[in-house]
């Protein structure tokens, strides 16, 4: 017989591809409003309300599945709003299984979960440390870019490169280590400028 939990990941691995996409979008409509290039701002606006919609039909088919084949666990949520209006930090977890790192965000019915080794996580962090250094913060998008043909030709992520770099950033920031002064513009920093700690995290990961 198929295995369900198959389909469930793979719907879980397409969310965490919205969520960092919708990021890269937020991104460019920053930028946008830099150059105050407002007919474009309300373009992409439009546009990132329909990813938006989107993203909730994927987590909703996802959810679907989950009950139709009994995967879905996660009991009934306290939250009883949209998810989005939470943190993503207040709906993630994370834990270290042996040389990988999972990573699961709770949603309003059921969570989604992405693990990635142990050391492609330090290598992405680094990554983003060198760009911190460089140019005061740091983007996802700079990081994908970095490294993108190391994700595609050293991991499983080849289809979906994005989606480590935005796990990396949500550790990152679940533990106090980067931080997004100001959300509009979806530029990370290292909170207080202590490289230390994230070099102590990362040398606490083996």
């Amino acid at each position: 017989m198929p295995e369900p939990t198959a389909v469930s990941s793979s719907l879980d691995e397409l969310s965490e591809g919205m969520a960092a996409f919708e990021e890269e979008l937020a991104d460019e409509i920053g930028e946008l409003a830099k150059r105050r290039d407002w007919q474009a701002i309300q373009e992409k606006t439009e546009y990132a309300k329909q990813i938006r919609a989107f993203a909730h039909k994927i987590m909703a088919l996802k959810e679907e599945w989950d009950r139709l084949n009994g995967l879905d666990d996660a009991g009934p949520a306290e939250y009883e709003g949209d998810p989005d209006q939470l943190p993503v930090t207040a709906r993630t977890r994370w834990e270290q299984i042996g040389d990988k790192i999972r990573v699961q965000t709770e949603g309003v019915r059921s969570a989604y979960s992405n693990v990635i080794p142990v050391w492609l996580f330090k290598d992405l962090a680094l990554a983003a440390l060198s760009l911190i250094r460089a140019n005061g913060y740091v983007k996802t998008a700079d990081v994908l870019n970095g490294k993108l043909d190391t994700i595609v030709e050293k991991s499983e992520y080849k289809r979906a490169p994005r989606l480590p770099v935005y796990v990396t950033f949500k550790v990152l920031v679940k533990e106090g280590i980067f931080e997004n002064p100001d959300r509009n513009t979806h530029r990370y920093t290292l909170v207080g400028g202590n490289e230390q700690l994230l070099h102590r995290f990362l040398g606490e990961l083996g």
